[in-house]
């Protein structure tokens, strides 16, 4: 049987190929940074349409919209669709387009097809109504900084890349959100490698990804990959959408987005909701993997400090000190205080807490967003 302090040095192999990882994805967008200033001057920055699907977001989207508004780009138009809200989202739009010839809002109020994600369809009905030679599509939970749509596009032209999108900076107002969501954010930047998704061309897994938050897409790309019509039953709908563009020959990256925050979820209610809908999916909705995510995360986070409950050893601090670090690093990145990866053991199982539950919602096929059942089939 293998000596605790051997498997403790193999857990801070691990957790320090993870920090390696983050380490090496902040290195990717300072080099990505000093590359898109040294751009050379274009005559004229293409067109783009902003395209914004809504439900039920009265309480954010005219901050949303009016920062897109705000945008110190020249050649934009913005599209909001107010996608059959039962709240006020509707009434709010019409007004702010009442202010604005910029903006266009339209209203959907069809019934989402079963097995359909709805998000997809009124991205796919967005785009339809589209001038731009680029697509940006936002989460209406979003806020822009008014250089926002120009340092985008102009990453996008310095990669030379045909979909582009970011991790925003992350607002959490409360302490049911800071429970969990820098978990999930640094699943996302210990896993997947910015160099390898933006150098290889392969979609295996870990390996051709998006983040629907901000996502910037050529429009001849996006339309002769079949857009949002051909991963319509997805759930991840970003992940989704990236693999489909990289497999049919388009090149894609993903960076920090700096310039872009969000507030994903109000709370922890309608967080837990929020990450069951996409827990399981996010593990290929196999249930074998998740048992072995679980597992894994029991071994990387949680021996390490019963270890040190029961008897301290160098080990045991190295490897609770990269696990903290790591979360410290990531918290950085999505503009929240570093005090917040104290809480990291807290949010692992919270994480494991919402995974069970996403399996449990899968089984019993009621899983529910925004007031639409997503059926089975939409997986």
């Amino acid at each position: 049987m293998p000596h605790r302090d051997d498997v403790l040095m193999l857990v801070c192999a691990v957790l320090g190929v993870g920090l390696l990882n983050v380490l090496g994805n902040i290195a990717f967008n300072a080099w990505l940074r000093a590359r898109r200033h040294r751009l050379k001057p274009l005559p004229s920055l293409p067109y783009v349409s902003v395209l914004v699907p809504a439900r039920n977001e009265e309480h954010q989207i005219v901050r949303c919209v009016e920062s897109l508004l705000a945008q110190d780009y020249p050649n934009v138009e913005v599209i909001v669709l107010n996608d059959d809200s039962e709240d006020a989202t509707g009434e709010l739009l019409e007004r702010l387009a009442a202010q604005s010839p910029r903006l266009r809002v339209l209203h959907n109020h069809t019934p989402v097809p079963p097995g359909v994600n709805g998000k997809s369809r009124a991205c796919q009905l967005l785009a339809s109504h589209a001038r731009g030679e680029w697509l940006l599509f936002v989460d209406a939970d979003t806020v822009h900084q008014p250089h926002a749509i120009r340092s985008g596009v102009l990453s996008a032209l310095a990669l030379q890349v045909d979909l582009f999108s970011v991790v925003p900076r992350q607002v959490l107002g409360t302490w049911g959100e800071r429970l969990f969501v820098p978990a999930g954010f640094a699943l996302i930047y210990n896993a997947i490698s910015m160099w390898r998704l933006y150098a290889l061309q392969h979609t295996r897994l870990l390996n051709a990804a998006a983040i629907g938050q901000w996502l910037l897409v050529r429009r001849a790309a996006y339309i002769e990959s079949g857009g949002h019509q051909a991963i319509q039953t997805a759930i991840l709908d970003d992940v989704a959408l990236g693999r489909l563009v990289k497999s049919r020959g388009y090149r894609i990256a993903l960076a920090d987005g700096d310039w872009v925050s969000c507030r994903m979820y109000r709370g922890a209610g309608e967080m837990v909701r929020g990450f069951s809908k996409n827990a399981l999916a996010v593990l290929q909705d196999s249930i074998g993997l998740s048992v072995v995510f679980v597992l894994a995360c029991l071994g990387l986070f949680y021996f390490p400090l019963a270890a040190l409950a029961f008897a301290s050893s160098p080990a045991a601090w190295l490897a609770v000190g990269l696990a903290m670090t790591n979360f410290a690093m990531v918290c950085w990145r999505i503009g929240q205080p570093l005090w917040v990866a104290l809480l990291y053991p807290i949010q692992i199982a919270v994480g494991i807490g919402i995974l069970a539950n996403s399996v449990r919602w899968r089984v019993k096929g009621k899983t529910v967003w925004k007031g639409r059942l997503l059926d089975r089939r939409a997986a």
